[in-house]
C-alpha cells in the first residue's frame, strides 16, 4: 500500500518550509504569491487533505502525545519522562517517545534527527508535544528548527523546556537552574576548603551556563579562590567526569574539593581520583550539583544538590495538559533544592593535620 502524503512530502517537492506550507494551508501569515501558486499546485497534484494541521482542520483524536527528548539515557531526563508516561497514562494518554541522543559528540547528527522528529510527530498526528532541551537549551538555534517548531505549534499545543523563541506559538517553560549551587560552594568553604574546582557540563548550554555562573558568585561572595583553571568543562557523563578530573589532576592545579555538574560526572570524578591514588574525602571532597538515583550507593555516599527533577517533571507534563486545553501561559519555574549532606565531604587535609 502506498504511504499517504504528508506536509513533508509537500514541503520537500515545492521546496519550501514546513512552516511555510501550513501558511498556505492556514492563511495564517502572507505568503509571496508565486510561492503559494507553487505551493498549491503540488497540494492539488497529490490531492492532499490535511487533518489536524494547520489551524486544526480536522479535529484530531489519537490519544497520543509526543515527546522529544534529548537522551532518555541520561538519569536527568529519564527521571522527566517516567513522570510524563506516569501521567500521560493516568489521563489516558499513549506516548510517543522521540530520543534524538543530543550530545557534544554528534551534535549535527542529532539536530537533523531532531528535525525528523518534528516530522513525525506531525504526520503520526499527536494531539500535544513536549520538547525538551536539544536545541531549545543553546543560545541560537538553528532557523531550520525554528521553523519545524513553528509548524509544530501551528499544528497542534506545544510546551518547550528551554529558552523562549521570538515569534513562536508554543508554550515555553523555563527553569532557574543555577540555584543550590551556593549552598553546595558555602557548605565546601565552611569545611575549610577555599580551591573548589568545576568539573563537567558542556560549554554554551544554558544547565552548565547557569550552574557555572551560580558557581563563580558564590566563589566571589565568599572570597574563595577564583582560579580559571579550576574549571574543566566536558559534557554530563561519567567518561566526562573522568576527563575532566583526569585533566585537573596532570595541570598540577592546587584544588582541596569538587563540585561535580551531577551525579554521573561525579562518578567518573571517583574514578579518575582513585586511579590518581587519591582518597574522599580525607585528599578530596566532592559534591554534586543534581542528585540522581544513586548518590546512596557511591563509596563513600555521595553529597549532592536534589534538585527535585521528579516534580519539574510533572509541572511540564501537567503544563502540556493544560496547553491541550486552551492555557495559554509562558513560565518561569522557581524551586527549593536540598543539599544532601552525606560522607563525600571533610575538612581539607592541611586545615585537619594543623
Amino acid at each position: 500500500m502506498r504511504r499517504p502524503v504528508t506536509i513533508v512530502d509537500i514541503a520537500r517537492e515545492s521546496g519550501v518550509s514546513i512552516a511555510t506550507v501550513s501558511r498556505v494551508l492556514n492563511g495564517s501569515a502572507p505568503v509571496a504569491e508565486a510561492t503559494r501558486a507553487r505551493v498549491g499546485e503540488v497540494i492539488r497534484k497529490y490531492r492532499y487533505a490535511p487533518a489536524g494541521l494547520a489551524g486544526k482542520l480536522k479535529p484530531v483524536h489519537s490519544k497520543t502525545i509526543g515527546i522529544l527528548m534529548p537522551d532518555i539515557s541520561n538519569p536527568y531526563f529519564s527521571a522527566m519522562f517516567r513522570e510524563f508516561q506516569a501521567a500521560a497514562h493516568e489521563a489516558g494518554y499513549t506516548v510517543l517517545l522521540c530520543n534524538s541522543s543530543f550530545r557534544a559528540e554528534n551534535r549535527r547528527e542529532a539536530e537533523s534527527r531532531e528535525l525528523d522528529y518534528i516530522r513525525t510527530l506531525l504526520e503520526r498526528q499527536v494531539e500535544g508535544a513536549l520538547v525538551v532541551g536539544g536545541q531549545a537549551d543553546l543560545p541560537e538555534p538553528s532557523r531550520a528548527y525554528r521553523e519545524a517548531l513553528a509548524a509544530l505549534s501551528e499544528a497542534l499545543p506545544v510546551v518547550v523546556l528551554g529558552n523562549a523563541i521570538e515569534g513562536l506559538g508554543c508554550h515555553f517553560v523555563q527553569r532557574e537552574r543555577g540555584q543550590g549551587i551556593f549552598s553546595a560552594v558555602n557548605y565546601l568553604s565552611s569545611l575549610g576548603h577555599r580551591r573548589i574546582a568545576f568539573l563537567g557540563g558542556e560549554d554554551g548550554v544554558d544547565i552548565t551556563t547557569a550552574r557555572l555562573e551560580a558557581y563563580r558568585l558564590a566563589l566571589e561572595t565568599l572570597r574563595l579562590d577564583t582560579d580559571p583553571g579550576l574549571v574543566r568543562l566536558s559534557d554530563y557523563y561519567t567518561n566526562d567526569g573522568y576527563a575532566a578530573a583526569m585533566a585537573l589532576l596532570e595541570s598540577e592545579t592546587d584544588f582541596t574539593a569538587i563540585l561535580a555538574m551531577n551525579d554521573s560526572v561525579a562518578m567518573g570524578v571517583y574514578r579518575a581520583l582513585a586511579d590518581k591514588g587519591l582518597r574522599i574525602p580525607e585528599d578530596v571532597s566532592v559534591i554534586s550539583c543534581d542528585e540522581f538515583d544513586w548518590s546512596e550507593y557511591f563509596v563513600p555516599r555521595l553529597t549532592s544538590v536534589n534538585q527535585h527533577n521528579e516534580l519539574f517533571g510533572r509541572f511540564i507534563i501537567n503544563t502540556l495538559f493544560g496547553a491541550m486545553n486552551g492555557v495559554q501561559e509562558t513560565v518561569l519555574l522557581k524551586h527549593k533544592p536540598e543539599l544532601m549532606i552525606r560522607e563525600s565531604c571533610a575538612p581539607p587535609r592541611t586545615r585537619r593535620e594543623g
